[in-house]
């Protein structure tokens, strides 16, 4: 097992953001959770050094309670010393929050590195020719000797920490302190061929955002059922719609069940959570509230991670009444509410055969199904 030290309590002032630069949002994805979630997906434990000012809005993204968040000191070398101090494992790979270009393959080298090398530092070949600029003169060196320090870089945990814990000077990175330590080591060189930028200025988020876009899925798929009671003094609302009926179906909201299961469904396919989350049936403030409005809240919420609808497929359960007549309307309605072409919504009606509470007339129930393409 390995953990990630993740660096995020810079104040990133050249990257000229009315925020801190690790909470820009790429994708409706703030740039430290980029890291996060790759060292999670691969197994890492992770612990996360972040600026007090940032603790807050930090914590709305961190829902894996085995996440440590630690808070950093006033220098990057101050902040890895504290978050060293909560590192468990063995191997240690320290992070830059400011890098969510890092990729699986690169992790992936850096670990076979270490079971050689107690240090290893990731890195990239220089492809501009290389200068020495003094007192107005220049010579020519050679690239081929040179590289460009990247991170993770990774270390055998008791001996970088070990380095911090005694260190009282200033290094360019944490290899530099390393070695300043354990001069008479080697350290392992990884050369990295994938972007790994870290971004420092207002252009280097476009960047970021060409590479994610082309690394990150492309399209996601959700799918939710919902069932609700009915009863009667409730109007029965379907997609929207208020459909005639002796009964209604109960709820805190008004308990459109077509709408809830798009709504759901559309949650779902990123992994958001479910409409519980973001509408309690505990909270007075949700009582009776239309679904369309939530509908078009959760769309913009999906709006917001850079995803747009690419088709609804849903189907109503009910004995009665008779929901054929009224397709058209449902889909014209559900497609209004969140402004897409109604040839992206399929709305299809059918029995239960009379078996269960839907067939007994008591309920109605709603599946959905759809499909979010990136924008």
């Amino acid at each position: 097992m390995n953990t990630a030290l993740i660096v995020a309590a810079g104040a990133g002032t050249r990257a000229q953001t009315s925020q801190s630069k690790i909470l820009y949002p790429i994708f409706g994805k703030p740039v430290f959770m980029y890291s996060v979630d790759l060292f999670l997906s691969l197994g890492f434990d992770i612990v996360l050094v972040v600026a007090k000012t940032d603790l807050n809005e930090i914590r709305k993204y961190i829902f894996d309670e085995s996440i440590k968040i630690v808070l950093g000191g006033k220098t990057r070398s101050e902040s890895v010393m504290l978050g060293l101090k909560e590192v468990e494992t063995p191997y240690v790979f320290i992070h830059d929050a400011a890098r969510p270009l890092v990729s699986k393959d690169a992790i992936l080298e850096i670990e076979k590195a270490l079971a050689y090398h107690d240090a290893v530092l990731l890195s990239e070949k220089l492809t501009s020719a290389l200068k020495r600029y003094q007192q107005g003169s220049i010579s020519s060196l050679s690239r081929n000797d040179y590289v460009l320090a990247q991170t993770p870089q990774a270390f055998l945990t008791e001996k970088i920490r070990y380095a911090y814990l005694r260190n009282d000077q200033t290094y360019d990175d944490d290899i530099s302190l390393y070695q300043a330590f354990y001069p008479d080591e080697t350290v392992s060189v990884v050369i990295n061929e994938t972007p790994n930028i870290k971004i420092t200025y207002p252009d280097d988020f476009k960047i970021a955002q060409l590479f994610l876009g082309e690394r990150d899925e492309p399209m996601r798929i959700g799918h939710s059922f919902d069932i609700h009671q009915l009863v009667f003094d409730r109007p029965l609302i379907l997609g929207g719609i208020t459909i005639p009926h002796e009964k209604g179906l109960l709820g805190h909201s008004d308990a459109d069940v077509l709408l809830h299961a798009i709504a759901e469904a559309m949650l779902g396919a990123l992994s958001l959570g479910d409409l519980g989350t973001f509408y309690p049936d505990t909270d007075p403030t949700y009582k009776d509230i239309s679904s369309g409005r939530i509908l078009k809240e959760v769309y913009a919420k999906i709006k917001e991670k850079g995803y747009e609808v690419g088709n609804i497929d849903a189907t109503v359960y009910a004995e009665l009444p008779k929901l054929n007549p009224h397709i058209l309307s449902i889909r014209e309605s559900i497609a209004k509410m969140i402004s897409i072409p109604i040839d992206l919504v399929s709305i299809k009606a059918t029995t239960y055969e009379k078996l269960d509470a839907i067939g007994e007339k008591k309920a109605i129930a709603a599946e959905a199904v759809v499909l979010l393409k990136r924008i």
